[in-house]
């Protein structure tokens, strides 16, 4: 006599779960690396915006100081601006208790003549790698 079968077996429902383990562990922390990637796109892009914005307020008024209209920043990261009459410095700091407080890039800065900068990045990393250009 032949038995039918009738569904599957508690060992191959086991080793499916535990592809799906393997699977999982091993992706996880590479869509964390893309998600990180493409908020630190966003936070260079708005410094970029900023120092757009400081510099048409400069060709207006020939000083940096009492500029109008900057971002606070966005969910993951504060933007300050540091202005004096001929400069000024934008810094990107990582917001505590945000998915990018531990980020391997640490904090951005933008200055008035493009030099871009990290804060507290993790060592060996270049702005090339955090900055994506």
């Amino acid at each position: 006599m032949r038995r039918s079968n009738q569904g599957f077996t508690l060992i191959e429902i086991m080793i499916v779960i535990a592809i799906i383990g393997i699977v999982a562990t091993i992706s996880a922390p590479l869509l964390t690396e893309y998600v990180n990637r493409s908020h630190r796109t966003e936070v260079a892009g708005l410094l970029s915006e900023q120092a757009q914005n400081l510099e048409r307020f400069y060709s207006k008024n020939n000083v940096y100081t009492n500029a109008t209209g900057l971002s606070v920043g966005n969910d993951y990261y504060t933007l300050t601006p540091t202005l004096t009459d001929q400069t000024f410095l934008l810094t990107a700091v990582r917001k505590a208790g945000s998915t990018m407080a531990s980020d391997k890039c640490g904090d951005f800065t933008l200055t008035n003549t493009g030099v871009r900068g990290m804060n507290n990045a993790t060592t060996g990393l270049t702005t090339k790698d955090c900055w994506g250009r």
